[in-house]
């Protein structure tokens, strides 16, 4: 798609044949000008693999992470290089190339540097030909760098918007089928599960009304009274492990955790103060929110032994949400039974947990105690 605007490098072309230069100049600037649309289609190109590459991995929910600089810079750097040779070499026809070089670091870097760049696009086609006084070309060169600028930010702005909504779709689709497939296994397993842990215990029950006759009898009987007392563990265990991975699949709600959090700290004795409301959080990271308070608060009654816990509800870029309480610390095998595992949650959704001992000031506490933090 991106080559197709290179026709309009005609412009500087003709500008170059029709120069009254000698054919080596002319010669020399068309091949560096024809370099410059290589390196450009080949940006482009690279930059098509990145935005393939996150839309195969719902973990990549913003699109800053395709234009973050890193397959764009190289290109950028070689076609300024270009330019301003072809500009020592052509004079003014080079100012033809600045519009390119605006599209692909439009498209491949961060905002601000996205629009730091295009208004320099629109600087430097206004400042060279006034600085030279050739104001004839001036209004020309300024108006394209300005027509490009302004059309390719928006079609940035198009471009992520809809690459953040089908990346959205796709996540709720996936939490539609886990959804369905927790439903399936509670319903069906879980089901089964109950109905033979209550038949087990039924014969256990029927097996004590049983006299025995003789020694032989009475050992065959006891035997068979431990075969159904083991048979009756293993189904609770299997019953509780199926609870647990249907938990795992369902989504955590993070309003609902916070309401569950309130009664859990307040029957455990501990003061809970919440700062801001689950709207501050990013829809993108609610979820996963909601699955870090509820293991946080989790281990703050099990294992902080804590007066107090903070849960701080942020709107910043970067903290999505902080949890202190004032306990005794969270020892390696707390983290290990708890907190460990919801790493990788975390990271799916582009995240980094942090858990750290809490420093003075934070969340209002004295210094003690544990900082869970969910970091983008």
């Amino acid at each position: 798609m991106a080559a197709v605007w290179l026709v309009f490098l005609a412009f500087p072309v003709l500008t170059v044949v029709s120069d009254d230069t000698g054919r080596p100049t002319k010669i020399a600037a068309i091949a560096l000008m024809a370099l410059f649309s290589v390196v450009y289609v080949d940006g482009f190109r690279r930059q098509g693999e990145r935005e393939s590459q996150a839309l195969s991995d719902t973990n990549r929910l913003s699109y800053d992470w395709v234009a973050d600089g890193s397959s764009g810079a190289a290109h950028f750097a070689v076609m300024i290089a270009l330019a301003v040779v072809t500009y020592a070499v052509a004079g003014h026809a080079a100012l033809g190339m600045t519009p390119y070089v605006v599209a692909l670091a439009v498209f491949h870097f961060t905002w601000p540097m996205a629009w730091a760049v295009a208004v320099a696009g629109v600087v430097v086609n206004l400042a060279v030909p006034a600085a030279t006084g050739d104001l004839d070309v001036l209004w020309f060169y300024a108006i394209i760098a300005a027509s490009v600028g302004a059309s390719t930010l928006l079609i940035r702005a198009v471009e992520t918007n809809q690459f953040e909504q089908a990346q959205l779709r796709t996540r709720l689709a996936l939490s539609d089928e886990r959804g369905r497939v927790a439903r399936d296994v509670h319903d069906v397993l879980g089901h089964s599960l109950t109905a033979m842990i209550l038949k087990t215990e039924l014969c256990r029950r029927l097996l004590d009304g049983v006299e025995a006759e003789d020694q032989a009898q009475r050992a065959r009987l006891d035997a068979c009274r431990a075969q159904l007392e083991e048979l009756e563990s293993v189904g609770r265990s299997a019953l509780a492990e199926i609870r647990s991975t249907v938990g795992g699949l369902r989504a955590a709600d993070l309003a609902d955790e916070l309401t569950v959090a309130r009664s859990v700290l307040g029957d455990a004795g501990v003061e809970l103060g919440v700062v801001g409301t689950p709207g501050d959080v990013d829809e993108r990271m609610r979820s996963v929110a909601g699955w870090v308070v509820r293991e946080a608060v989790t281990n703050v009654v099990r294992h902080a032994r804590a007066s107090r816990c903070v849960i701080e509800l942020r709107p910043s870029e970067v903290v999505v949400l902080r949890i202190t309480d004032d306990g005794v610390g969270l020892g390696e095998s707390a983290r290990g039974n708890g907190l460990r595992g919801l790493d990788e949650r975390v990271a799916s959704y582009g995240a980094e947990l942090r858990v750290a001992p809490a420093q003075p000031g934070d969340g209002s506490l004295d210094g003690h105690g544990t900082k869970i933090e969910v970091l983008r």
